[in-house]
């Protein structure tokens, strides 16, 4: 495990290293400014209308595997790491949650300091659907709130 931690310290200043040669450019009227994250030395946006903080570098759950994602995510968080992206087509929501709530109860960071992202799948997009299929995510994660929601792809399928 020590390894593996090392590997992933080792990722995310290689990542980190590369995420501040960015420079995010403004989207329509949203000011961007280049920041640190509050609680990591992680790069992040400054989103201008709401003061929140976008870290550039991320860790993807997407094939992440059972019985390790959790580690995955607790690792990735202690190694810095302070934006989580996954979805509920993943099938590991739970243990994204897992990991998440148990770097919170160390006290390594606040729920605060982590931007968390999940996707609306594509048989959820009519408007009937929506705010269940949120509300499925939040209770998997374990979380009172997401960061970010997003369509995971504009193509609807049947219910």
């Amino acid at each position: 495990q020590a390894a593996g931690r090392s590997v992933a310290m080792n990722v995310a200043e290689r990542l980190t290293r590369l995420a501040r040669q960015v420079v995010p450019a403004p989207v329509s009227s949203v000011t961007a400014t280049p920041v640190q994250s509050a609680s990591s030395s992680t790069p992040a946006v400054l989103l201008g209308r709401t003061g929140d903080r976008l870290p550039l570098v991320g860790l993807g759950t997407w094939k992440a595997e059972a019985g390790v994602t959790a580690t995955a995510v607790q690792d990735a968080l202690r190694a810095g790491y302070r934006h989580i992206d996954c979805a509920s087509d993943y099938g590991n929501e739970s243990e994204v949650g897992d990991g998440i709530r148990a770097v919170l109860a160390a006290g390594v960071c606040s729920r605060s300091d982590i931007w968390v992202t999940s996707k609306l799948w594509n048989t959820y997009h009519r408007k009937e659907h929506v705010r269940a299929a949120c509300e499925r995510t939040l209770s998997d994660l374990g979380l009172d709130y997401l960061d970010l929601y997003l369509i995971h792809f504009p193509i609807s399928l049947k219910f």
